[in-house]
């Protein structure tokens, strides 16, 4: 089992950095009020939003909940967990979008609303449903349970893209919760735990950085370990084998030599050719443009990924002059090549050397 498998979640006290929004589903549990609205959790990919939604789920359908918690020993969660309950239903919207699926939900609602069974439907990527899926679903998600203040329909939706949420869904939850990023040590001492549950050496200060090239993502923080671990011990040796850690150092030489060596500035590209695809190679000169004009502008990186002297030192050659280059690099093509990339270069050395 992979370890973002192994280790995902399975309490509201195991989830990371979140602990606002736990006390406030907990507080809805504990009150009687949780099937009083739907719910709709929003935040980055592999922030740990489905997660949430599932325990969430668990606690609302939990026949003795302990403290606003799923206590895990009631049928009701014996069977969500062995992931066998009719009464949670997951829909991937992606690939569910339409009303024909929601018609389905629907149906079902009827007999579980008849038979005094509630029924929780968990849509992740719920940015994905159609107009005509959302437009089925407003009056259940308003209406009562007779005799109840409980809605008909209770749903927890999953999102990368609140934005394209409708208004008209959205006021029917409870407020949004929106996942806060983790830090790099938060995410860096769960890394420890897993590296200590499952037997393998690692240097401790390694883990904050990986949690970085992650983009402070624990899932990919997650599989970043597993894969660095199948090297032997888990340290920058490793770890810059596996993750191409050195990389940042490559692209500080990229731009710290596009100005008056554009030469070095294509070979130094050249060589990420071999690792780096277009694309990524696009995010992370966008990514040192905008972290170098913060030093510029006095506002330094408490980034352990990148040189702090190098970005400095990138300020002060290119100062506001980075902000164009952010801009330009931007609007690049959703399909970029390495050709496109150096043409995109060349421009820059342009604008760095005025005639």
């Amino acid at each position: 089992m992979s370890f973002d498998t192994k280790y995902r979640p399975m309490t509201f006290d195991d989830v990371l950095g979140q602990s606002g929004t736990i006390e406030v589903i907990k507080s809805f549990i504990r009150k009687g009020i949780g099937f009083h609205h739907s719910y709709m959790f929003a935040g980055p990919y592999g922030s740990g939003k489905t997660t949430l939604g599932r325990i969430t789920a668990r606690a609302l359908l939990c026949e003795n909940p302990v403290d606003g918690s799923p206590c895990d020993k009631c049928h009701s969660c014996v069977e969500i967990l062995k992931g066998e309950s009719i009464n949670f239903v997951e829909v991937d919207a992606a690939t569910n979008s339409g009303k024909d699926q929601i018609r389905k939900i629907l149906e079902e609602l009827q007999y579980t609303t008849f038979s005094g069974k509630r029924r929780i439907y968990l849509f992740d990527e719920s940015h994905q449903l159609s107009k005509d899926a959302l437009d089925a679903m407003l009056k259940p998600m308003e209406d009562c349970v007779q005799g109840s203040e409980d809605k008909m329909l209770v749903c927890i939706f999953c999102t990368t893209e609140p934005e394209k949420m409708r208004t008209t869904i959205l006021s029917r939850c409870a407020p949004a919760f929106l996942i806060r990023p983790m830090t790099s040590e938060d995410i860096a001492k769960r890394l420890a735990f897993v590296c200590e549950s499952e037997g393998i050496d690692f240097d401790l200060e390694v883990l904050p950085l990986i949690a970085e090239f992650c983009e402070l993502h624990i899932r990919d923080a997650l599989k970043a370990i597993e894969g660095v671990s199948m090297l032997g011990k888990i340290d920058r040796v490793t770890a810059n084998r596996y993750l191409r850690l050195d990389a940042n150092a490559q692209f500080s030489d990229v731009l710290g030599s596009l100005k008056s060596d554009p030469k070095t500035s294509f070979e130094v590209l050249s060589n990420l050719k071999n690792d780096m695809s277009p694309v990524a190679c696009y995010k992370k000169l966008i990514e040192i443009c905008m972290s170098s004009y913060h030093y510029h502008i006095g506002i330094p990186s408490k980034s352990i990924y990148w040189s702090s002297d190098s970005l400095s030192a990138l300020g002060d050659m290119y100062g506001p002059l980075l902000i164009e280059f952010t801009h330009y690099l931007s609007s690049r093509p959703s399909r970029p090549t390495f050709s496109m990339l150096q043409c995109d270069l060349a421009y820059l050395h342009k604008l760095a050397n005025p005639s």
